[in-house]
């Protein structure tokens, strides 16, 4: 099942500090990120995705819309 793009009020309300819009994001990021962070013996570093979860969420804080 395909996911539904992220429309731009709740980009806004992100880089605005809201906690659910930001919630919304890093959920429809979740599984990208964790493609990225899987290895193909060790499976998914969990370590490196909540770096991952922790530079896109400071992203978000510094954009500017």
């Amino acid at each position: 099942m395909a996911k539904t793009k992220i429309d731009y009020d709740t980009v806004v309300a992100a880089t605005s500090g809201d906690a659910l819009a930001a919630g919304a994001v890093l959920d429809y990021f979740n599984d990208f990120m964790g493609g990225l962070c899987t290895g193909f013996y060790t499976g998914i570093d969990l370590s490196m995705k909540s770096f991952m979860q922790a530079k896109l969420l400071r992203a978000m804080l510094r954009f500017k819309p």
